[in-house]
């Protein structure tokens, strides 16, 4: 995977993505789901300064309130996410963060009719001796079946943005490929889906030495 790719970092567009949402922070306050038509307008907004930016929302209550700025796992897109949130101007009540944080196993998705939960999936290292730096993954999910082998991929790789962060998936994950469970996951090399962000810690520990 590549380090680095050249993304337009072009301060007047975002600036002008800042100011305008400053001005209409009330509408800010008030965007509590997509259904709310200032959803669609901070999202025109947001991708006027590039096409490939998303953001997401957190529910209110009595912290502060998260604006995520996401690239949906384009790690290109990555510097120019943290960029914009560098200079993000102060928006009271609100705490913009760069790219998805990680939020854990504990959690479930459906995802184009399939429910997908971690404690029904497990993962198996794949891991070429001659390229040790590069990690693939052997994805086993409950119910898998190929005739929707994409939507099993797919909603996977949203489970690994949201599980470990947005960043740690690009760039911790190389590739994923998905399978049924085999009779004895433990028995044929697969570890529990919980267990993956401890083992990208231990890996990371045993390249960096």
């Amino acid at each position: 995977m590549q380090d680095h790719l050249d993304v337009d970092l072009d301060p007047q567009k975002i600036n002008a993505f800042w100011t305008w949402l400053a001005s209409r922070q009330a509408d800010l306050d008030a965007l509590t789901s997509p259904d709310y038509p200032f959803w669609d307008e901070l999202l025109e907004h947001l991708q006027a300064v590039n096409d490939g930016l998303w953001f997401e929302v957190s529910a209110p209550g009595e912290d502060d309130r998260e604006l995520v700025i996401t690239a949906q796992g384009q790690w290109e897109l990555f510097p120019l996410v943290e960029a914009m949130v560098s200079v993000a101007p102060e928006l009271p009540g609100w705490i913009p963060v760069a790219l998805k944080p990680a939020m854990g196993f504990d959690f479930g998705i459906k995802y184009e009719g399939l429910d997908l939960n971690p404690n029904g999936i497990w993962f198996e290292p794949l891991v070429d001796p001659d390229a040790p730096e590069v990690l693939g993954l052997r994805v086993a999910i409950e119910g898998f079946n190929v005739d929707q082998e994409d939507d099993f991929a797919n909603g996977l790789l949203i489970m690994l943005d949201t599980a470990l962060g947005e960043k740690a998936a690009a760039t911790d994950v190389d590739l994923v490929e998905v399978c049924e469970v085999p009779d004895d996951p433990d028995d044929e090399g697969f570890l529990p889906f919980a267990e993956l962000a401890s083992y990208l810690a231990w890996r990371k520990s045993r390249l960096t030495h």
